[in-house]
């Protein structure tokens, strides 16, 4: 079999879970976007590799195209937690933090790892750390790009910054070694839009496995180490097929200085026998 040479490389940091979600984000968008590409990828150590039979396959393309691309909130009355739906050439729904009406059902297994409450509105969020997302296509390391996130409204900006979902777990360290959450006390921050935002589309299909065993409760990923397709890479990513991996990695959601307020911590890489 012919080894095809990967379209998209990019450095990653296996134990930042938002790093992983967000090259499993960008995995989804490029299936999406190049439909019939044979799109397919994979994880080493320190990088990320996605491959497809289209000219057209690149990081600059699918980020531009994933920053323009048109995102409805689809409940009006909601702006804290509503699903999304990205329209084409993506044509996505997004909703993988939703509970049932009553709240008593987690309806798409996703809702212990929502990481945003109270005063933080989801589908803002999504929607500016989308937008400046694009500012990464152009650079080596678009998962490294961070910038200050602002809000505006009537052509003015705001002076404080937008607190990210905290998918990010470079994050953890200022908020912990702190005390509290520098955004809670009208601080600005600074975010790494393309974690976020892509971390978001990432985990629609690409879900760890909640280990109930534990406590705090955490979770399991497994970094796919060859080529695979997306419907493949799916159970892959949570250990629940034997195929060759970069190791499984565990992280929790340690608390950001208030009540169901969390974050992704960094994850501790353990040992597998498939390595």
């Amino acid at each position: 079999m012919n080894k095809v040479t990967p379209c998209i490389s990019i450095p990653v940091d296996l134990t930042n879970p938002g790093q992983f979600f967000a090259c499993c984000g960008l995995f989804e968008l490029a299936d999406r976007l190049w439909r019939g590409a044979d799109v397919q990828a994979h994880f080493e150590p320190e990088r990320f590799y996605l491959t497809g039979q289209d000219s057209t396959c690149t990081i600059a393309s699918l980020l531009n195209e994933f920053g323009n691309a048109v995102c409805e909130q689809l409940d009006p009355q909601d702006n804290a937690a509503s699903p999304l739906r990205l329209l084409p050439p993506f044509g996505m729904r997004l909703d993988w933090w939703m509970k049932s009406e009553n709240n008593q059902v987690d309806l798409g297994g996703g809702g212990r790892l929502k990481t945003w409450a109270g005063k933080q509105f989801g589908p803002l969020i999504f929607g500016l750390m989308k937008k400046a997302a694009i500012n990464a296509a152009s650079e080596a390391s678009p998962l490294d790009y961070g910038a200050l996130i602002f809000d505006y409204k009537d052509g003015k900006t705001n002076k404080k910054t937008v607190s990210p979902f905290y998918f990010d777990s470079r994050r953890e360290g200022t908020c912990l070694d702190l005390g509290f959450s520098p955004d809670e006390q009208d601080m600005s921050v600074e975010s790494f839009p393309a974690v976020e935002s892509l971390a978001l589309i990432g985990l629609q299909r690409f879900r760890p496995l909640a280990d109930d065993t534990t406590y705090p409760l955490s979770f399991v990923y497994a970094p796919w180490a060859e080529p695979l397709p997306a419907v493949i890479a799916q159970p892959a990513a949570c250990g629940l097929i034997p195929v060759p991996s970069c190791g499984r990695f565990r992280f929790t959601k340690p608390s950001r200085g208030g009540e169901y307020m969390t974050m992704f911590s960094r994850a501790t890489r353990e040992r597998s026998s498939n390595v």
